[in-house]
Protein backbone atom coordinates (compact mmCIF):
# COMPACT_ATOMS: atom_id res chain seq x y z
CA UNK A 1 0.00 0.00 0.00
CA UNK A 2 1.08 3.69 -0.59
CA UNK A 3 0.20 7.18 -0.49
CA UNK A 4 0.07 8.95 -3.41
CA UNK A 5 2.65 11.98 -3.31
CA UNK A 6 3.34 15.15 -5.31
CA UNK A 7 6.06 13.69 -7.29
CA UNK A 8 4.08 10.46 -8.18
CA UNK A 9 1.36 12.75 -9.22
CA UNK A 10 3.08 14.43 -11.60
CA UNK A 11 4.29 11.47 -13.77
CA UNK A 12 1.18 9.49 -13.18
CA UNK A 13 -1.17 9.43 -16.48
CA UNK A 14 -3.22 12.44 -15.65
CA UNK A 15 0.37 14.43 -14.64
CA UNK A 16 1.71 13.37 -18.33
CA UNK A 17 -1.73 15.11 -19.99
CA UNK A 18 -1.20 18.28 -17.84
CA UNK A 19 2.92 19.17 -18.08
CA UNK A 20 1.38 22.62 -19.07
CA UNK A 21 -0.11 23.16 -15.48
CA UNK A 22 1.20 23.82 -11.92
CA UNK A 23 1.81 21.35 -9.88
CA UNK A 24 -0.62 22.93 -7.49
CA UNK A 25 -3.10 22.48 -10.64
CA UNK A 26 -2.48 19.05 -10.74
CA UNK A 27 -2.99 18.26 -7.51
CA UNK A 28 -5.71 20.04 -7.03
CA UNK A 29 -7.39 18.31 -9.52
CA UNK A 30 -6.59 14.52 -7.80
CA UNK A 31 -7.76 15.93 -4.32
CA UNK A 32 -11.35 17.46 -6.59
CA UNK A 33 -11.65 13.55 -7.65
CA UNK A 34 -10.94 11.79 -4.09
CA UNK A 35 -7.84 10.57 -6.07
CA UNK A 36 -4.93 12.04 -3.82
CA UNK A 37 -5.53 10.47 -0.32
CA UNK A 38 -4.23 11.03 3.34
CA UNK A 39 -2.82 7.92 6.00
CA UNK A 40 -5.96 7.49 6.74
CA UNK A 41 -7.53 6.40 3.08
CA UNK A 42 -5.07 3.98 1.58
CA UNK A 43 -4.71 2.51 -2.07
CA UNK A 44 -2.81 0.32 -3.97
CA UNK A 45 -0.44 1.30 -6.45
CA UNK A 46 -2.19 -0.35 -9.34
CA UNK A 47 -5.37 1.37 -8.34
CA UNK A 48 -3.75 4.90 -7.62
CA UNK A 49 -2.97 4.34 -11.70
CA UNK A 50 -6.12 3.01 -12.77
CA UNK A 51 -8.02 5.93 -11.18
CA UNK A 52 -5.43 8.70 -13.02
CA UNK A 53 -5.25 7.48 -15.80
CA UNK A 54 -9.53 7.28 -16.08
CA UNK A 55 -9.17 10.92 -14.88
CA UNK A 56 -7.22 11.92 -17.42
CA UNK A 57 -8.82 9.88 -20.29
CA UNK A 58 -11.81 12.02 -18.84
CA UNK A 59 -9.95 15.29 -19.07
CA UNK A 60 -8.68 14.70 -22.67
CA UNK A 61 -12.42 14.15 -24.05
CA UNK A 62 -13.99 17.41 -22.95
CA UNK A 63 -13.58 18.61 -19.51
CA UNK A 64 -10.57 20.95 -20.05
CA UNK A 65 -10.79 23.60 -16.82
CA UNK A 66 -7.79 23.24 -15.88
CA UNK A 67 -6.32 23.34 -18.94
CA UNK A 68 -7.47 27.43 -19.67
CA UNK A 69 -8.71 31.07 -18.78
CA UNK A 70 -11.98 31.19 -20.33
CA UNK A 71 -12.95 34.58 -22.06
CA UNK A 72 -16.60 35.15 -22.28
CA UNK A 73 -18.20 36.05 -25.48
CA UNK A 74 -21.06 36.60 -27.25
CA UNK A 75 -23.62 33.36 -28.64
CA UNK A 76 -22.35 32.11 -31.18
CA UNK A 77 -24.55 31.96 -34.60
CA UNK A 78 -25.45 28.47 -35.84
CA UNK A 79 -25.39 29.65 -39.16
CA UNK A 80 -22.10 28.19 -40.22
CA UNK A 81 -21.36 24.51 -39.65
CA UNK A 82 -17.78 23.60 -40.11
CA UNK A 83 -17.90 20.10 -40.66
CA UNK A 84 -19.49 19.05 -44.14
CA UNK A 85 -18.74 14.87 -44.49
CA UNK A 86 -17.07 12.53 -42.36
CA UNK A 87 -15.44 9.09 -43.63
CA UNK A 88 -15.18 6.25 -41.26
CA UNK A 89 -14.20 2.55 -41.56
CA UNK A 90 -16.07 -0.03 -39.82
CA UNK A 91 -16.23 -3.87 -39.21
CA UNK A 92 -20.13 -3.86 -38.24
CA UNK A 93 -22.82 -4.93 -40.98
CA UNK A 94 -23.77 -2.15 -42.68
CA UNK A 95 -27.28 -3.15 -42.21
CA UNK A 96 -27.37 -2.88 -38.73
CA UNK A 97 -25.92 0.69 -38.71
CA UNK A 98 -28.86 1.82 -41.66
CA UNK A 99 -31.41 0.18 -39.03
CA UNK A 100 -30.58 2.33 -36.04
CA UNK A 101 -29.66 5.35 -37.92
CA UNK A 102 -31.93 5.19 -40.45
CA UNK A 103 -34.87 3.15 -38.41
CA UNK A 104 -34.73 4.09 -35.13
CA UNK A 105 -32.58 7.54 -35.08
CA UNK A 106 -34.42 8.55 -38.14
CA UNK A 107 -31.59 10.06 -40.33
CA UNK A 108 -32.04 9.91 -44.08
CA UNK A 109 -30.03 7.53 -46.24
CA UNK A 110 -28.22 8.85 -49.24
CA UNK A 111 -26.35 6.60 -50.37
CA UNK A 112 -26.28 2.26 -50.01
CA UNK A 113 -24.17 -0.63 -51.47
CA UNK A 114 -22.56 -3.85 -49.85
CA UNK A 115 -19.85 -1.85 -48.79
CA UNK A 116 -20.76 1.98 -48.53
CA UNK A 117 -23.98 3.72 -46.31
CA UNK A 118 -24.00 6.82 -46.13
CA UNK A 119 -27.02 9.07 -43.79
CA UNK A 120 -28.00 12.91 -43.26
CA UNK A 121 -26.26 13.57 -39.66
CA UNK A 122 -28.39 16.25 -39.83
CA UNK A 123 -26.61 18.83 -41.99
CA UNK A 124 -23.15 16.44 -42.52
CA UNK A 125 -23.36 13.63 -44.62
CA UNK A 126 -21.80 10.14 -42.65
CA UNK A 127 -20.21 7.38 -44.57
CA UNK A 128 -19.73 4.38 -43.02
CA UNK A 129 -17.04 2.20 -45.18
CA UNK A 130 -17.25 -1.74 -44.65
CA UNK A 131 -13.54 -3.30 -44.18
CA UNK A 132 -12.82 -6.97 -43.04
CA UNK A 133 -12.33 -7.44 -39.76
CA UNK A 134 -8.79 -8.27 -38.97
CA UNK A 135 -8.59 -8.47 -35.12
CA UNK A 136 -9.29 -4.76 -35.24
CA UNK A 137 -12.75 -2.96 -34.66
CA UNK A 138 -12.10 0.69 -36.24
CA UNK A 139 -14.15 3.27 -33.63
CA UNK A 140 -14.51 7.02 -33.78
CA UNK A 141 -16.01 10.04 -31.42
CA UNK A 142 -18.17 12.61 -33.11
CA UNK A 143 -20.58 14.59 -32.37
CA UNK A 144 -24.11 16.29 -32.80
CA UNK A 145 -25.25 19.86 -31.97
CA UNK A 146 -28.32 20.00 -30.69
CA UNK A 147 -30.58 23.20 -29.49
CA UNK A 148 -28.95 24.48 -26.13
CA UNK A 149 -32.63 24.42 -24.48
CA UNK A 150 -33.03 20.54 -25.74
CA UNK A 151 -31.12 18.23 -23.83
CA UNK A 152 -33.59 16.85 -21.23
CA UNK A 153 -35.79 16.47 -24.61
CA UNK A 154 -32.99 14.87 -26.41
CA UNK A 155 -32.53 12.37 -23.48
CA UNK A 156 -36.38 11.51 -22.92
CA UNK A 157 -36.28 11.07 -27.09
CA UNK A 158 -33.51 8.97 -27.51
CA UNK A 159 -33.86 6.49 -24.70
CA UNK A 160 -36.85 5.27 -26.57
CA UNK A 161 -34.51 4.10 -29.08
CA UNK A 162 -31.32 3.07 -26.91
CA UNK A 163 -29.92 3.14 -23.86
CA UNK A 164 -27.42 6.22 -22.77
CA UNK A 165 -23.57 6.26 -20.89
CA UNK A 166 -23.92 6.74 -17.29
CA UNK A 167 -22.12 9.96 -16.37
CA UNK A 168 -18.49 9.46 -13.96
CA UNK A 169 -19.49 11.38 -10.92
CA UNK A 170 -17.22 14.55 -11.45
CA UNK A 171 -18.77 15.34 -14.48
CA UNK A 172 -22.35 15.42 -13.11
CA UNK A 173 -24.69 18.29 -12.73
CA UNK A 174 -27.08 17.42 -9.89
CA UNK A 175 -29.49 19.48 -11.18
CA UNK A 176 -29.29 16.64 -14.12
CA UNK A 177 -29.94 13.23 -14.47
CA UNK A 178 -26.59 10.75 -13.98
CA UNK A 179 -26.53 10.00 -17.85
CA UNK A 180 -25.62 14.29 -18.42
CA UNK A 181 -22.70 15.20 -18.57
CA UNK A 182 -22.28 18.87 -17.72
CA UNK A 183 -18.55 20.19 -19.38
CA UNK A 184 -18.58 23.32 -17.36
CA UNK A 185 -15.47 25.06 -19.31
CA UNK A 186 -17.64 24.62 -22.46
CA UNK A 187 -20.58 25.64 -21.07
CA UNK A 188 -22.32 22.82 -22.05
CA UNK A 189 -24.07 19.65 -21.76
CA UNK A 190 -24.09 15.91 -23.43
CA UNK A 191 -25.99 12.82 -23.72
CA UNK A 192 -23.31 9.96 -24.78
CA UNK A 193 -24.01 6.54 -26.33
CA UNK A 194 -22.63 3.93 -28.24
CA UNK A 195 -23.71 2.78 -31.90
CA UNK A 196 -23.61 -0.77 -33.27
CA UNK A 197 -20.20 -0.41 -34.61
CA UNK A 198 -19.00 0.84 -30.97
CA UNK A 199 -18.33 4.34 -32.54
CA UNK A 200 -18.70 7.22 -29.22
CA UNK A 201 -21.70 9.35 -30.20
CA UNK A 202 -22.71 12.37 -28.69
CA UNK A 203 -25.71 15.16 -28.59
CA UNK A 204 -24.13 18.36 -27.02
CA UNK A 205 -26.22 21.13 -26.17
CA UNK A 206 -23.86 24.27 -25.93
CA UNK A 207 -25.30 27.18 -24.32
CA UNK A 208 -22.74 29.71 -26.27
CA UNK A 209 -25.05 29.26 -28.88
CA UNK A 210 -28.14 31.26 -29.94
CA UNK A 211 -30.16 28.11 -31.46
CA UNK A 212 -32.89 27.62 -28.99
CA UNK A 213 -36.04 25.34 -30.41
CA UNK A 214 -39.34 25.26 -29.36
CA UNK A 215 -41.73 22.01 -28.88
CA UNK A 216 -40.84 18.75 -28.44
CA UNK A 217 -37.57 16.91 -29.55
CA UNK A 218 -37.13 15.37 -33.00
CA UNK A 219 -34.69 14.35 -35.64
CA UNK A 220 -34.61 17.79 -36.61
CA UNK A 221 -33.60 19.33 -33.63
CA UNK A 222 -30.09 17.00 -34.44
CA UNK A 223 -28.82 19.49 -36.56
CA UNK A 224 -24.81 18.74 -37.82
CA UNK A 225 -22.02 16.87 -36.72
CA UNK A 226 -19.82 19.22 -34.50
CA UNK A 227 -17.16 17.50 -33.69
CA UNK A 228 -14.44 14.77 -35.13
CA UNK A 229 -11.61 12.72 -33.54
CA UNK A 230 -8.04 12.21 -34.12
CA UNK A 231 -6.29 10.13 -32.08
CA UNK A 232 -2.55 11.65 -32.25
CA UNK A 233 0.76 11.08 -29.83
CA UNK A 234 1.04 14.55 -29.30
CA UNK A 235 -2.11 16.57 -28.95
CA UNK A 236 -0.60 19.60 -28.96
CA UNK A 237 1.51 19.48 -32.17
CA UNK A 238 -1.62 18.19 -33.80
CA UNK A 239 -3.40 21.06 -33.05
CA UNK A 240 -0.77 23.54 -34.51
CA UNK A 241 -1.07 21.33 -37.41
CA UNK A 242 -4.52 21.95 -37.95
CA UNK A 243 -4.02 25.94 -36.60
CA UNK A 244 -1.61 25.88 -39.71
CA UNK A 245 -3.58 24.58 -42.09
CA UNK A 246 -6.74 25.86 -41.99
CA UNK A 247 -6.60 28.92 -39.44
CA UNK A 248 -8.55 27.03 -37.02
CA UNK A 249 -7.98 28.44 -33.37
CA UNK A 250 -7.85 26.49 -30.26
CA UNK A 251 -11.18 26.41 -28.33
CA UNK A 252 -12.26 28.06 -25.92
CA UNK A 253 -10.43 31.22 -26.89
CA UNK A 254 -7.90 31.97 -24.41
CA UNK A 255 -6.86 28.31 -23.74
CA UNK A 256 -3.63 27.35 -22.86
CA UNK A 257 -3.52 23.43 -23.93
CA UNK A 258 -4.89 23.03 -27.90
CA UNK A 259 -6.26 20.32 -28.32
CA UNK A 260 -9.85 21.29 -29.95
CA UNK A 261 -9.32 23.41 -32.46
CA UNK A 262 -12.68 25.59 -34.20
CA UNK A 263 -15.57 27.11 -32.56
CA UNK A 264 -18.88 25.58 -31.49
CA UNK A 265 -19.91 25.17 -35.07
CA UNK A 266 -17.75 22.73 -35.28
CA UNK A 267 -14.64 21.50 -33.22
CA UNK A 268 -11.53 19.26 -34.99
CA UNK A 269 -10.42 17.28 -31.91
CA UNK A 270 -7.04 16.11 -31.38
CA UNK A 271 -7.53 12.92 -29.24
CA UNK A 272 -4.45 10.99 -26.59
CA UNK A 273 -3.65 7.59 -28.34
CA UNK A 274 -3.68 5.04 -25.86
CA UNK A 275 -6.66 5.81 -23.48
CA UNK A 276 -9.37 3.49 -22.35
CA UNK A 277 -12.71 5.64 -22.81
CA UNK A 278 -15.26 2.16 -21.85
CA UNK A 279 -16.90 -0.70 -23.11
CA UNK A 280 -18.69 -1.77 -25.48
CA UNK A 281 -19.83 -5.34 -25.98
CA UNK A 282 -17.22 -6.77 -23.61
CA UNK A 283 -14.48 -4.84 -25.79
CA UNK A 284 -12.84 -1.94 -24.10
CA UNK A 285 -12.56 0.83 -26.31
CA UNK A 286 -9.02 2.53 -26.79
CA UNK A 287 -8.42 5.28 -28.56
CA UNK A 288 -6.20 3.95 -31.60
CA UNK A 289 -5.52 5.41 -35.01
CA UNK A 290 -7.88 4.56 -37.50
CA UNK A 291 -8.87 6.17 -40.74
CA UNK A 292 -10.42 9.16 -41.31
CA UNK A 293 -11.48 11.57 -44.36
CA UNK A 294 -13.43 15.04 -43.28
CA UNK A 295 -14.52 17.76 -45.42
CA UNK A 296 -15.33 20.61 -43.62
CA UNK A 297 -16.40 24.25 -44.86
CA UNK A 298 -13.96 27.11 -45.88
CA UNK A 299 -12.61 30.12 -47.87
CA UNK A 300 -10.32 27.63 -50.47
CA UNK A 301 -10.00 24.12 -51.55
CA UNK A 302 -7.35 22.44 -49.77
CA UNK A 303 -6.49 19.22 -48.09
CA UNK A 304 -4.21 18.29 -45.31
CA UNK A 305 -2.66 14.90 -44.59
CA UNK A 306 -1.86 14.39 -40.94
CA UNK A 307 1.90 13.43 -41.23
CA UNK A 308 2.29 9.87 -40.11
CA UNK A 309 -0.72 9.29 -39.61
CA UNK A 310 -4.44 7.59 -41.77
CA UNK A 311 -6.05 11.27 -41.85
CA UNK A 312 -6.94 13.93 -44.55
CA UNK A 313 -9.26 16.95 -43.90
CA UNK A 314 -10.19 18.51 -47.01
CA UNK A 315 -11.74 22.18 -47.07
CA UNK A 316 -15.32 22.52 -49.71
CA UNK A 317 -14.68 26.29 -50.51
CA UNK A 318 -18.51 27.59 -49.36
Amino acid sequence: MFIATEDQIVHSPIGATCLSFSHLSIIGFFIMNGILLNSGNKISRREFLKRSSAAAVLLALHDTSLFANPIKKEKASPDNHLIQAIELQTVAPLQRLREFYNEKIGFNVLEESEKRLTIAGGETAITFLKVESTNSFPWYHFAFNIPQNKILAAREWHLKRGPLIETPPHQRDPNYPNDVRHFRHWNAHSLFFWDPAGNLVEYIARHDMDNDAEGEFSINDIHYASEIGFIVNDQQKAARQLNKAFGLEAYPKGTNFWWAMGDENGLLLCLPKGREWGVFENRTQTFTEFPVNATISGKQDSTFIFPNYPYSVSVEKT
